[in-house]
């Protein structure tokens, strides 16, 4: 397997594809809303301002967050880090103006693409955003106010709750906190016996306590998982602290649960499909249920206050509440235990999931939205000022709005096959926009929406051809996708062929932090392969070559170095697949058992 000649492809930016690209997932754009990204906008600006000139217009079909269009208007004024990097490589870069369209989905992919791309004045957002704050912690800060240890008035920082379990021998109730959490050193029990009758309990399997309650919202009668308050941490002027409960703070509980409910909160139906977990969403069957009442009374009081801002600020503003929305206002916030640590550490939403926990935490919302401000400024700032024009367009890139041969870049990163069910996480911030993503031409394999690898397989078909279509001749396209599953590969590889589309160069994406299926997916690959593309004949000479994988092996090493580890080994493997038209015949976890063989016999 080795790279073929490169007649099409400008052989100076073989240096931008030649190591690992990093992905340093910093900077204010990503930082001011979690949304899926996975590369930098610096990086993607390089590659951009190293495909392109001024004036020359950028297509992005997945756009996500919009950071391609951010990043394209990131070329106009380039950071010290972009120019270094482009100088470090011998880039032939021009800065300056770029033109950019950009195709999502997403009611909230297309709506924070438009704003950042797009952004209002910055110090007219924060003034907005801090009269916001204001407004809402006149009315609501009560909600999280409580006394320190010393009986000093402070406020709640965060509160964990827990599930009730019932021991499936005698049926006696007691807390999971009870059960679960031992102290010096602190870590979470798996098993433990029952307080009441000693038998031995596993603490995952055990029956959870759910109360039939009235839905004050809609009316209706659900069965909730019983959770109750377990551990309280506060601030008192600049001295934090943390206690378990006392009698005000179960008082404080039952009065927020008579206050009533911002009429703005949004009480649809969860979509439920391949994330739903019988277990830990029980009794989660519309969007209100996700939250403590005390936090969805604030998120509703913040999304109420923001109708009295200037309309031309409101999606800024919105943004920058669900920016803190769906990773730390709702039950899928969670505490967990590192070594070494004495305490809990705090933490948000596990990404690509839906996943509640048995000790679910709830975050002050107004105090969190309140730190995001200046984040959410800071990106703003990014995008603010260029004279490139950046259009923003809901629709599916199955059919593109744009004529043939026009553009002169595609810079994209697919849907990973079935890896994340974008949809089903993202209705949770798109109910308080009042509008869901269509998921008719969503590209996804999911058993939910009756979606195979074929379905998934045709989708693609359509958008890359739609690509090759307005893709001038001598234009360019980046992809970057992950996948440890053949058939993805080949629905990707005959997606690219059958539009006439070649690689040129292949190149992995060196990952610094992945998403929560990448850390625990059996097989799971970590750095996402990298693909230049170009319009040319595909050479279809490789297709009936079977080298034996061990050969394979032998020489990816001495490409790539010995030290590679084995999820870059497989992305480069299957990079190479693409690039020579050849299926893609090793899943990861047997790529993996044949290097560790490898490995043992020392070769």
């Amino acid at each position: 397997m080795t790279n073929q000649a490169l007649p099409n492809c400008d052989t100076r930016l073989g240096a931008l594809y030649d190591g690992p690209i990093p992905s340093r997932r910093t900077g204010a754009v990503y930082n001011a809303f979690s949304y899926p990204t996975k590369i930098d906008p610096e990086a993607i600006a390089t590659f951009i301002a190293a495909h392109t000139s001024p004036g020359d217009t950028v297509l992005d079909v997945f756009a996500g967050s919009g950071t391609t269009g951010v990043a394209a208007r990131m070329c106009e004024k380039p950071t010290p880090e972009m120019m270094r990097r482009a100088s470090e490589l011998r880039l032939p870069v021009e800065w300056g103006p770029r033109h950019v369209v950009l195709y999502e989905l997403s009611a909230i992919g297309s709506l924070l693409g438009h704003t950042l791309c797009n952004p209002p004045d910055p110090a007219a957002f924060e003034a907005a955003a801090r009269r916001v704050i204001a407004a809402t912690a006149h009315g609501y800060a009560w909600m999280y106010g409580a006394q320190g240890p010393s009986g000093a008035t402070g406020s709640i920082r965060h509160a964990i709750w827990s599930d009730v379990i019932a021991c499936g021998f005698c049926d006696a109730e007691a807390t999971y906190w009870e059960l679960a959490v031992e102290r010096e050193p602190l870590r979470l029990r798996k098993t433990t016996d029952c307080p009441s009758c000693g038998r031995a309990l596993k603490l995952a399997d055990e029956p959870r306590v759910a109360d039939v309650v009235l839905d004050a919202l809609t009316g209706d009668e659900v069965a909730q998982r019983r959770r109750v308050l377990a551990h309280v941490y506060g601030r008192t002027g600049k001295t934090t602290w943390n206690r378990a409960p006392v009698p005000a703070d179960l008082e404080l509980v039952e009065r927020v649960l008579n206050e009533p409910v911002p009429t703005s909160v949004p009480t649809e139906y969860i979509r439920w499909g391949d994330l739903h977990r019988s277990g830990y969403h029980q009794g989660i069957e519309r969007v209100h249920h996700f939250y403590t009442r005390r936090n969805l009374i604030a998120l509703g009081a913040l999304w109420d206050a923001i109708a009295s801002e200037p309309e031309y600020l409101q999606d800024a503003l919105r943004l920058l509440v669900l920016s803190y929305n769906a990773s730390h206002s709702t039950l899928m916030s969670r505490v967990v235990v590192k070594s070494g640590q004495s305490d809990f550490v705090l933490t948000g939403a596990q990404s690509g999931v839906l996943y509640v926990s048995s000790l679910p935490v709830e975050k002050s919302v107004i105090e969190g939205v309140q730190r995001k401000i200046k984040t959410f400024r800071a990106a703003l700032a990014v995008g603010r000022g260029g004279t490139g024009t950046i259009r923003v367009e809901r629709k599916s890139s199955t059919s593109l709005d744009l004529p043939d041969e026009s553009v002169d870049y595609v810079f994209t990163d697919p849907p990973f096959g079935g890896f994340i069910p974008y949809s089903e996480i993202n209705q949770i911030n798109e109910a308080w926009l009042g509008s869901t993503t269509d998921t008719s031409e969503e590209a996804i394999i999911s058993p939910a929406q009756g979606k195979g690898v074929s379905e998934y397989g045709i989708l693609m078909k359509q958008v890359f051809s739609e690509v090759s279509r307005v893709l001038k001749p001598s234009g360019a396209a980046t992809v970057v996708f992950h996948s440890s599953k053949p058939d993805v590969w080949a629905a990707l590889g005959d997606a690219v062929t059958s539009a006439g589309l070649a690689v040129e160069r292949t190149s992995v994406l060196d990952k610094t932090q992945v998403s929560f299926k990448q850390v625990v997916a059996e097989g799971s690959t970590r750095g996402d392969a990298v693909f230049l593309l170009s319009r040319r004949d595909v050479d279809t000479a490789h297709e009936a070559a079977d080298e034996d994988l061990d050969d394979v092996i032998a020489e990816l090493r001495r490409l790539h170095g010995p030290g590679i580890s084995q999820q870059h080994l497989y992305s480069r493997y299957v990079a190479l697949c693409v690039q020579q038209a050849r299926p893609v015949a090793s899943t990861a976890p047997a790529f993996y058992k044949r290097v560790g063989a490898l490995d043992t016999v020392g070769l």
